[in-house]
């Protein structure tokens, strides 16, 4: 499958959609913090999840978790 766009493509839309459906197992695995919220930008370039924790002393935290595809040439 050859990509003809990469802003975002595809591939890196379904991923994240994919990774997004995955975050109650992901939130399963997380010991120190508790998952409070997930922003999903699916359609921007490099679609990303920013997900909003709460630590166990009720402090918040930011992890953000961004897809990018690389060009299909530069994988080989």
């Amino acid at each position: 499958m050859k990509t003809q766009h990469y802003n975002p493509s595809t591939l890196e839309v379904d991923f994240a959609k994919a990774f997004h459906e995955l975050s109650p197992q992901l939130e399963n695995k997380i010991d120190r913090a508790q998952v409070i919220d997930i922003k999903a930008e699916h359609n921007i370039d490099n679609p990303q999840l920013t997900f909003r924790l709460k630590d166990k002393e009720g402090d918040m935290h930011e992890i953000v978790v961004q897809i990018i595809q690389r060009p299909d040439h530069i994988v080989k």
